[in-house]
């Protein structure tokens, strides 16, 4: 996988509008190639023979034989744990969904679970990305590995905003830093922190946005 060009307004609005920005190809409508999918269960990497993902992004324990203890002699016995689907929750305030595959222990991303099953390991440096945009939709024909400056511009080529910001708030917070007004006036009017600003002013942010 290449590194995407240096991104500047015109190649996102190119992008948006499918006039031959960059990428196009992996966004071709998501919803015509789910449709040819039907659900498929394979084991989980690294969790084989207990838990699977399937291709519309569900997450299940597959039947299995386990050692308990009784609770009076403390003899082990074994007894069947039978499949069920899991219920995911709240990763975090953006969206992404969780599930938990072993008790006591953190969630896992849901679309991380079904991206390394059916997509493969995710290369270094990359991350899971939802072609749609909606970080609930966890379907495998919904997701792909790209860099983070492209889960950006995802973000922001389908209306949202990144963390706090959008592309047109970077823009007037620019046009004020340009005209003297302060980054803590500039901070509190956007809510976010100073350093959020100084960092746009020095380019160390957003400085793909031209």
């Amino acid at each position: 996988m290449t590194s995407p060009p240096k991104v500047t307004r015109t190649s996102l609005l190119n992008y948006f509008y499918g006039m031959g920005g960059w990428g196009i190809s992996n966004h071709s409508d998501p919803q015509r190639k789910c449709r040819m999918y039907e659900e498929k269960w394979e084991d989980i990497p690294g969790h084989e023979g207990k838990y699977q993902a399937s291709t519309l992004g569900r997450i299940r324990s597959v039947d299995r034989n386990i050692t308990v203890y009784h609770h009076d002699t403390g003899r082990p016995f074994s007894r069947m744990v039978r499949s069920r689907i899991l219920r995911p929750g709240r990763f975090c305030r953006s969206g992404h969904l969780s599930v938990v595959l072993k008790h006591g222990s953190n969630g896992i991303p849901v679309h991380q679970l079904v991206a390394a099953t059916f997509i493969g390991k995710c290369p270094n440096g990359y991350e899971v990305l939802h072609i749609n945009g909606d970080p609930s939709d966890n379907r495998v024909c919904n997701l792909r590995y790209g860099t983070r400056t492209e889960n950006i511009l995802d973000v922001y080529i389908q209306g949202g905003k990144w963390r706090k910001l959008s592309t047109d708030d970077v823009d007037d917070i620019r046009f004020r830093l340009f005209c003297g007004e302060s980054g803590t006036s500039i901070a509190t009017r956007y809510n976010v922190s100073q350093t959020t600003i100084s960092r746009i002013k020095l380019g160390r942010s957003f400085a793909w946005l031209k």
